[in-house]
């Protein structure tokens, strides 16, 4: 089974950035991990001239000394091990160059909750996150990161495992055993039918329509079966909106959901859809395209 013993936390040192180290420093401590802070300088927007003059004359190190003064404060109240990478460029593309020297087990980044009207001009940083790294991304939802008092452990009480039904789908199961191991979590597989007959699942028939729906929930919850213990879930709709009424509806604290493995490939509608609504915290684990 897959192990988590390298934690990589990336920060843009906004105002929920202590939350997130702490979050991340909690989560460390769990599974008795590394810990690496990451956070990059983004250069300055405009023209050429600039970003000329904020690299040459003494803007960009200041920035950096500025950003590892903060970071090392907010750890000071910390007891572990840890290690530190400040870097100057696009945060996402620097963050992903980093991850490849360290190779962490887990990344762990909060959303800003873009509305959907930013996030087209924009674009989301965790979006691509998801489309770039090649480990699995935790995405923390915004408010989130702040630790109750009178709870300062992290706990995920409810798993929701979004399964396409391919083989794929053992990836994820990889990483709902360690949740689940690890936060005595209730795990619930879910799956989502987008058509009401999947011919490779069940042939057509002249049968009812409901005798025909039941004949494949009935094949589809024996293939979630199959996969690990837990609850099983067959919904019917739009798979990310779905997702999103289920975790609220049942409490999810996590969902884990696959993205394709190759570097830079579009994230599937459903997972792209999580990150954009976040209804929890998302765990986007890269898995073996299907061709």
């Amino acid at each position: 089974m897959q192990k988590i013993k390298h934690i990589f936390c990336a920060t843009d040192l906004s105002k929920a950035s202590r939350s997130l180290i702490s979050w991340g420093v909690e989560f460390c401590l769990k599974f008795d991990a590394s810990f690496l802070v990451f956070h990059s300088i983004a250069p300055p927007r405009g023209s050429v001239s600039r970003q000329i003059e904020f690299e040459r004359g003494g803007e960009k190190e200041e920035k950096i000394k500025e950003a590892r003064e903060k970071i090392i404060k907010i750890m000071a109240q910390f007891d572990i091990k840890w290690d530190l990478v400040v870097a100057y460029g696009d945060p996402v593309l620097e963050a992903v160059k980093v991850a490849e020297k360290t190779k962490p087990d887990i990344i762990i980044a909060a959303s800003h909750g873009l509305s959907r009207f930013q996030q087209f001009f924009i674009g989301s940083v965790v979006g691509r996150m998801a489309q770039l790294f090649s480990q699995p991304l935790l995405v923390i939802p915004p408010g989130s990161t702040i630790l109750d008092k009178s709870r300062p452990k992290l706990q995920f009480d409810n798993i929701t495992v979004a399964c396409s039904l391919l083989t794929s789908d053992s990836e994820l199961k990889n990483y709902a055993l360690i949740f689940s191991e690890k936060f005595n979590s209730k795990v619930c597989l879910v799956h989502v039918m987008e058509s009401p007959v999947n011919e490779e699942i069940v042939e057509i028939t002249s049968a009812p329509y409901d005798e025909t729906q039941r004949c494949l929930e009935e094949k589809l919850s024996l293939k979630l079966k199959n996969l690990m213990p837990g609850k099983i879930v067959i919904l019917r709709g739009i798979p990310g909106e779905e997702l999103a009424l289920h975790a609220k509806s049942y409490e999810t604290n996590l969902i884990i959901a696959g993205v394709d493995d190759r570097s830079g490939m579009i994230i599937t509608t459903t997972t792209a859809a999580l990150l954009h609504n976040l209804p929890c915290a998302v765990l986007t684990v890269p898995v073996k395209s299907s061709e």
